[in-house]
């Protein structure tokens, strides 16, 4: 089951890189040749207006254009300043895309095509015609497998159309190039992606499989807590069934045990319900200012007889007029979790301390006892839900209590830490911070 959703993690990353990738490679292809197409219209707008206003008669093999030029001085050599554009033929930089235009009658008959142009009267004549054709003023046709950018417009005297050609297959060229270098550049990419993808869906399996483990052992331990009181509720049942004849006087002993292991599941069951509850991220505390010196004091007092049942010793260091702003209920259930593991795990002639301070940061609530304590291996797992140092069920937990002791120090932004020796004793140390 991970082995496939560690693949599909995977797939579904390479899908929407990938996606993600062609919509880049689609985009900036658009938008380059958008932006070379724009510049040519530019071009040749600029040069198309130049023509139409006689400024230019033809356009040479070997430049750009043939503007007029000025008259040449005495010595007849062009002049050293002026600019390139307007040096003769011969002085013309030949770096230009080839570029040549063509004037047509209103029947399409060519009347005039510039000493540029490369093709055979035939091909030209089949080229200007399609370009005619086109119900756009500026695009691009091919003609010998080679891309034109064309720009046409009515001659001034509208007799006839103005078409003016443009070599476009540097920029297809160009563009083809950066394709390849986007599709090389992305295929590496998604080497290292999915390289990458199955690094992080292993690194994102860790918490899911960590998860699906704790489900496991959460449904594992719940069934066991709860089929041992009902096997033993069951027991009792069918021995007093077995014993009709009997007064529910002599049956006691039976009565006494089910009302026992009932509690015990009644228990379970509020715990796995505050626990279910913190899950779903509905609300546990009801948040108020109240008194935290009288709220540990009176719940001490209460709890106090079953200590001295057991024969222990309770001190109690409680600094008065301490208050926090948090859920009262909570509190007492927080102190009632703490007492009951110190009292399963404290022989008879032990001590339990409890004591309640504050300093200008925060409030310190201290738990102690001189139990028989835990090695330290188990004190990062006690928090955990089932977990108990003692897997039998003779000291009568669920192993709920500390994950609840947690969550509700949690809830109220305090922190709480374990610190205890096999022999020694535990001691369990929790802050909250000023209201």
């Amino acid at each position: 089951m991970f082995h496939k959703l560690r693949l599909q993690l995977t797939i579904i990353n390479l899908i929407i890189i990938a996606a993600l990738f062609l919509i880049l490679t689609i985009g900036t292809y658009f938008f380059a040749e958008n932006q070379m197409k724009s510049r040519a219209k530019n071009f040749s707008q600029d040069l198309m207006a130049d023509i139409q206003a006689g400024m230019i008669e033809d356009l040479p093999n070997h430049g750009p254009f043939n503007r007029n030029p000025p008259p040449p001085n005495d010595d007849h050599r062009p002049p050293d300043h002026l600019p390139p554009d307007h040096l003769p033929p011969d002085h013309l930089p030949p770096d230009h895309p080839l570029i040549f235009f063509v004037k047509t009658a209103p029947d399409n008959k060519i009347l005039f095509e510039s000493s540029a142009q490369p093709l055979e009267s035939n091909q030209l004549l089949t080229l200007v015609q399609e370009t005619l054709d086109k119900k756009e003023t500026t695009g691009t046709i091919v003609s010998q497998e080679i891309s034109y950018f064309y720009f046409k417009a009515p001659l001034q005297d509208q007799s006839g159309m103005l078409v003016l050609f443009q070599d476009f297959e540097h920029e297809k060229n160009l563009l083809r190039s950066l394709i390849t270098a986007l599709i090389i550049i992305g295929i590496l990419c998604l080497l290292l992606s999915l390289v990458a993808s199955l690094y992080m869906a292993n690194r994102a399996m860790i918490p899911i499989r960590n998860a699906w483990e704790q489900q496991k052992d959460f449904l594992a331990d719940v069934s066991h807590e709860l089929r041992t009181p009902l096997t033993v509720m069951q027991t009792h049942l069918e021995i007093i069934l077995g014993n009709q004849e009997e007064t529910v006087a002599s049956q006691n002993k039976w009565l006494y045990n089910m009302k026992e292991e009932s509690e015990a599941m009644a228990k379970l069951v509020n715990g796995l319900l505050y626990l279910a509850r913190a899950d779903s991220q509905q609300q546990l505390v009801d948040k108020k200012d109240f008194s935290l010196s009288q709220t540990i004091t009176r719940a001490i007092e209460i709890l106090s007889p079953l200590a001295i049942t057991k024969g222990l010793k309770l001190n109690l260091l409680v600094t008065p007029d301490i208050k926090l702003y948090g859920d009262e209920g909570a509190i007492k259930q927080l102190v009632g979790i703490l007492f009951d593991n110190s009292l399963r795990h404290t022989p008879p002639g032990g001590e339990i301390s409890i004591s309640l301070h504050k300093s200008p940061q925060e409030i310190t609530f201290t738990f102690s006892d001189t139990g028989e304590g835990m090695e330290r291996k188990h004190i990062e797992k006690i928090f955990n839900r089932f977990y108990q140092v003692d897997k039998s069920r003779s000291k009568g937990g669920t192993g709920l209590g500390l994950a609840i002791a947690k969550l509700i120090v949690e809830t109220h932004r305090g922190s709480i830490q374990v610190a205890s020796q096999p022999n020694l004793g535990t001691e369990v140390f929790i802050t909250f911070p000023i209201s």
